[in-house]
């Protein structure tokens, strides 16, 4: 065999193999989570014993129980993508965004995750069900969710609601479409927050 023709051969040949190889490559995963309203500075005064809010359970559908971000391809059409994924579980990243921004937005009044750790007593309870939260990349986000506050003893101090919210996801990707998830979280928790606001001052708008 000519010594040059086997050069050629073992050229080409590696030449294949590295194709193989990128082709073969994929891309690497990307992980999100949903982001809280910032602090603000300094609240307004409060009485000395202030107004103790409790959050949860918070629940989402099904659907987007999963490590994977779900988006909106048609009426009824789903994205489930691989390569973008929740950095924790969408229920925890939720309702710790809600307590959160339900802080800043009640001031200093003290906001605490179900289950309530150890002797911790709250005047007021908010349960969530999240129905939808998705969007088409490039176009909107979209949050749907059922929520109800209790009072101390059980009661609903505030018959359950169902909210919707839209905000835009111009940029074709997944960083756009959770910050836009993000603004929809934050409407629901000023609406949220008006209503515990009306609760307390015996004016709720039923």
């Amino acid at each position: 065999m000519c010594p040059l023709f086997s050069v050629r051969r073992v050229a080409a040949l590696c030449a294949l193999l590295l194709v193989a190889a990128a082709c073969g490559t994929t891309a690497p995963t990307k992980f999100y989570l949903l982001s809280a309203l910032p602090g603000s500075g300094s609240g307004p005064s409060h009485p000395a014993r202030p107004t103790a809010i409790g959050v949860g359970p918070v629940e989402v559908a099904s659907y987007l129980d999963r490590q994977e971000i779900v988006t909106r391809r048609g009426a009824n059409e789903l994205g489930i993508s691989q390569f973008h994924q929740w950095a924790e579980p969408l229920e925890s990243n939720l309702s710790q965004v809600l307590v959160e921004n339900l802080s800043v937005l009640l001031s200093a009044d003290p906001v605490s995750l179900f289950p309530f750790p150890g002797p911790t007593k709250v005047d007021y309870r908010v349960e969530v069900k999240v129905l939808r939260l998705e969007g088409k990349l490039g176009e909107n986000a979209s949050l749907v969710a059922r929520w109800t506050i209790f009072s101390a003893e059980g009661k609903e101090a505030l018959p359950m609601r169902e909210s919707s919210f839209n905000e835009p996801a111009q940029v074709p990707d997944y960083e756009a479409l959770v910050s836009a998830q993000s603004r929809a979280v934050a409407a629901l928790s000023r609406e949220i927050a008006e209503a515990i606001k009306a609760v307390l001052q015996g004016t709720p708008n039923k």
